[in-house]
């Protein structure tokens, strides 16, 4: 099992990242384009006075060694069940993989730290962990690459977004 904190400054109010990550276009072009997800739908989004619940799937493009493509297999996809709990302010996920059921882990919280009026640090912390004997760690490894990578590419994504005027009013 590894632990993973991804930490990085994004060039906006906390209010305008929330509406962000919950916009639909937005999150179509990050994960397309930034973070190498094809098929990236939406299939659940619903909101009360208390959190945001959303359901989204997709299929990452990801650079595997020869062993743990073959474990993998060319159809592999994700589906990630997030809850935004609208008091605190984080954002809490649970991945699961279509190639190995329970056996693999990803999940984690997001929060931010507000840094001045158009700017915040946002931290993801998670867990990615893969229970099959002999390349469990092998696994986790790559998981852990192609997460911090994706987040790193995010982030860059996210700020060239906000810089070129795409992102919506707090």
């Amino acid at each position: 099992m590894k632990q993973v904190k991804l930490v990085h400054e994004i060039n906006c109010s906390p209010e305008v990242f929330w509406k962000l990550q919950f916009d639909p276009a937005f999150n179509e072009a990050l994960l397309g384009h930034a973070m190498k997800v094809e098929n990236y739908k939406i299939l659940k989004f619903e909101e009360t006075d208390r959190e945001i619940r959303r359901t989204t799937t997709g299929q990452p493009k990801i650079d595997l060694p020869g062993p743990i493509k073959k474990i993998m297999g060319s159809g592999f996809a994700y589906t990630e069940e997030g809850k935004f709990d609208k008091s605190t302010q984080t954002w809490s996920w649970k991945i699961s993989v279509s190639t190995f059921g329970d056996k693999a882990r990803n999940e984690g919280t997001m929060r931010l730290e507000k840094l001045g009026d158009n700017k915040v640090r946002r931290i993801a912390e998670a867990v990615v962990e893969c229970k099959i004997f002999g390349v469990g760690g092998l696994v986790e490894g790559n998981m852990e690459k192609a997460m911090v990578d994706g987040w790193n590419a995010g982030a860059q994504f996210i700020n060239k977004w906000i810089a070129d005027g795409k992102a919506p009013a707090a």
